[in-house]
């Protein structure tokens, strides 16, 4: 083989490697970040379930089912190495530290709860105590002596007493790179799903009314249910935007459990209660 065959060669493999690790490292960083996404969601959905079963003994209140999504997204934040220190992150959800995310600060600035059921038409339909508290409470005693005929738009007493939530949460991307990709392919997406979901019209579609019709404000007008990309991901309460950069990713999870507690209509007497059901933490249908 004489030498300019050899240095033809020589360039033709540089060329094809030049094409191929640009390529390479993609889908190595892609593949790395949707595990990541992959295990973020299986956490959402344990965290969701956890979230309904404590919202179920607890009054389905804001305070619970956001303190059960602490416990469950903890795992997901936790940097301790003993199993006292995990053990302690789970429970408490992790402490507030400004230099590190936690599962408290996630929830707080990038998650929304929709309590899907019961709806407000339940807690009017079968309100029939109100709390200490001054709150409309649904009844969950004695419900297999309670007549399962006597329904209202369709749901009896006992369809009352399934609690549905939906979470929406906002993930960090972490990887380099592939995180801006994926993170506009997310935006693009759930824009469009979002906005025909909270777009749904109780005449056009009564299935799903009582689920997406959002929540009537004080001017008139609906506040939809399911927030936006930039709503989520832009973060409440001092957390960073992760909208204008691009890092962040929408997940969906949902959970349905029985009550067993009175669901309460409000939450005043919580600590967290002035943000049940006001659209940005928490939308009630």
């Amino acid at each position: 083989m004489s030498n300019r065959q050899k240095k033809s060669q020589h360039g033709h493999a540089m060329t094809e490697f030049v094409i191929v690790i640009p390529v390479l490292i993609l889908l190595i960083f892609g593949t790395l970040q949707i595990g990541l996404i992959y295990s973020a969601k299986v956490t959402l959905n344990y965290a969701t379930f956890q979230s309904a079963r404590l919202g179920a003994t607890n009054n389905a209140t804001y305070s619970a089912l956001r303190r059960g999504l602490i416990r469950g997204l903890a795992p997901l934040y936790t940097e301790s190495r003993d199993l006292d220190g995990i053990k302690f992150d789970i429970a408490k959800g992790i402490d507030s530290n400004a230099t590190r995310r936690d599962a408290k600060s996630e929830v707080d600035g990038y998650t929304r709860i929709i309590r899907v059921s019961p709806t407000a038409d339940a807690f009017s339909n079968y309100s029939f105590n109100v709390n200490a508290e001054g709150s409309v409470e649904i009844p969950n005693d004695n419900l297999m002596f309670r007549p399962s005929n006597d329904d209202f738009d369709g749901a009896n007493l006992q369809d009352a007493n399934l609690l549905k939530i939906r979470v929406q949460y906002c993930y960090k991307l972490m990887v380099p790179i592939v995180n801006k990709i994926i993170a506009s392919l997310s935006q693009l997406n759930d824009d469009s799903n979002i906005e025909a979901l909270n777009n749904f019209d109780k005449v056009a579609d009564p299935r799903f009314a009582d689920q997406n019709r959002g929540i009537v404000n004080e001017t008139g007008s609906r506040s939809p249910l399911l927030a936006s990309y930039d709503d989520l991901c832009g973060g409440r309460d001092g957390a960073n935007d992760r909208s204008a950069g691009s890092t962040g990713f929408m997940l969906f999870s949902e959970a349905i459990v029985r009550m067993q507690s009175p669901a309460y209509e409000d939450d005043s007497g919580e600590e967290f209660g002035e943000l049940m059901c006001n659209g940005t933490h928490m939308s009630c249908p």
